[in-house]
C-alpha cells in the first residue's frame, strides 16, 4: 500500500540554523497530528514537503511520488491552509476562490460554481459577495480553508488552522475538518501545538521539538498505558487493605474513575499482572478486572519531549 506520507532524512536549514534534523518517518493514512511546542519544526517541514523550502537533505514523498520530480503534478492533489492569511484583497470571497479554482483547471463557469458549494460547506454562503478583507479573524480561517478546499485535494494540509479563534470559532473549525476527514475521505495532516485539537482529529501522531523527531505512532498507542500502570478494579470493601498493601512494595497508588477502582504505578518499573495478583493474594482481596491505564495525549506529549 503507498503511504500518503513518507520522509526519508530530511535536513532543513535556514542559513546556518538546522530547522529540521534528518527526520525520517511514514504516514499510511486517515489524520495524521504533527505535535510540538512553537519552534519544533512544523511549519518547515510542512513548507519542505509542499516544495516551499527547498531541503538541504533528504526525500519527501506524497502519495509515491516524489516532491522534487513531481511537484506540479501533485499541487494538483494537494490542498494547503496555511497559519497566516492568504488572500487577494478588493475582491469578493466567491471571486477570490473562483480565481483559484480556474488556476487548478477548472473551466470559468464550473470554477463559479465550485467556489459557490465550498462557501456554503464552509459557512461563509451568505457572505460570499464581501471581500474577503472585511471578514471576522473566525471568517478568514473558514475562507482560508475553502481556499484549501476549492480543487478537490487528496492530502489536506492544515497549519495551525484554530490560530487565534474563540472557543466557537474553534469548535466550529475542528468540526468542518472532522467533516472533510470523515466524510469527504481527504487525508489530513494537520501542524498543531494544541493537544485537544490533535486528539479530536488525527489517528497518528508525530511528536516535533527542537527539529528532532522524538515520537512516532498511533493515537491510540501513544496513550495506550501510563508507563506501564494497572487500572485495577476490587470490591470497594477491600480498597484499604489492597492499598496499604500497595503501598507498601513501593507502588505509587491513585483513585480511578469509578468506585473500587485503583490505578497502580511505579516510577522506576512497568506495574505486571502478576504483581497485582500477587498484591491480590496477600491482601485477601479477590480482583473483578485488570487492564493497562489509559493516558491522555499530554502525557504521551510531555514523556516524548522528556526523551534524549
Amino acid at each position: 500500500m503507498t503511504s500518503v506520507l513518507s520522509i526519508d532524512g530530511l535536513v532543513v536549514r535556514y542559513g546556518s540554523f538546522t530547522a529540521l534534523h534528518g527526520i525520517s518517518a511514514s504516514f499510511s493514512g486517515g489524520a495524521l497530528g504533527l505535535l510540538g511546542p512553537n519552534g519544533a519544526g512544523k511549519s518547515s517541514m510542512l513548507r519542505s514537503i509542499l516544495g516551499l523550502v527547498a531541503p538541504a537533505a533528504g526525500t519527501v514523498k506524497v502519495l509515491g511520488e516524489d516532491t522534487r520530480t513531481a511537484g506540479a503534478r501533485l499541487r494538483r492533489r494537494i490542498g494547503y491552509m496555511p497559519e497566516r492569511d492568504a488572500y487577494i484583497g478588493g475582491v469578493s470571497g466567491v471571486r477570490g476562490l473562483a480565481q483559484l479554482a480556474e488556476l487548478c483547471g477548472f473551466h470559468h463557469d464550473d470554477a463559479m460554481l465550485r467556489a459557490h458549494d465550498v462557501l456554503h460547506f464552509v459557512g461563509l454562503g451568505e457572505e460570499r459577495y464581501r471581500d474577503v478583507a472585511t471578514f471576522s479573524v473566525g471568517m478568514r480561517q473558514r475562507y482560508k480553508l475553502a481556499a484549501a478546499l476549492v480543487h478537490d485535494p487528496d492530502v489536506l494540509f492544515l497549519d495551525e488552522p484554530t490560530n487565534g479563534l474563540d472557543p466557537q470559532n474553534r469548535m466550529r473549525m475542528l468540526g468542518l475538518a472532522e467533516r472533510v476527514s470523515k466524510e469527504h475521505g481527504i487525508h489530513l495532516i494537520l501542524a498543531s501545538h494544541l493537544l485537544p485539537d490533535v486528539e479530536r482529529l488525527c489517528n497518528e501522531v508525530w511528536v516535533l521539538d527542537q527539529g528532532v523527531m522524538k515520537q512516532t505512532g498511533s493515537l491510540a498507542d501513544l496513550t495506550a498505558a501510563a508507563r506501564g500502570a494497572k487500572r485495577v478494579r476490587i470490591a470497594i470493601e477491600h480498597v484499604f487493605s489492597f492499598r496499604q498493601a500497595a503501598e507498601l512494595e513501593g507502588l505509587q497508588v491513585e483513585a480511578g474513575q469509578i468506585p473500587g477502582e485503583l490505578v497502580l504505578s511505579h516510577a522506576e518499573k512497568i506495574v505486571h499482572p502478576q504483581d497485582v495478583f500477587q498484591l491480590a493474594q496477600g491482601s485477601n482481596t479477590p480482583i473483578l478486572g485488570i487492564r493497562d491505564a489509559a493516558r491522555s495525549l499530554e502525557d504521551a506529549f510531555l514523556e516524548a519531549l522528556e526523551q534524549k
